[in-house]
């Protein structure tokens, strides 16, 4: 099973996920990005908007890039519906 990393991006830096987890493929990596963002929603709503617009979640494969990138403004969307 590969092993993917979910990072966060923001105007402050990366966080990058050090040790990965892993799934069976992107989207189940997708699902659990979006488990990430849930739990760090609360912290970004009280980040000024020009901040908080930066922020994004990057799922980086085991060959250590990018696969998919999440902004903001979609785990926003994505995590109320």
């Amino acid at each position: 099973m590969p092993r993917y990393y979910i990072d966060v991006r923001s105007h402050f830096g990366i966080n990058e996920d050090p040790s990965g987890i892993e799934l069976p493929d992107i989207a189940a990596a997708r699902i659990e990005a979006l488990k990430v963002a849930e739990k760090l929603l609360k912290g970004w709503a009280a980040m000024p908007p020009d901040y908080s617009s930066d922020i994004m979640i990057e799922i980086v494969g085991e060959d250590l890039r990018p696969v998919l990138v999440i902004p903001c403004s979609d785990i926003r969307t994505t995590v109320r519906d």
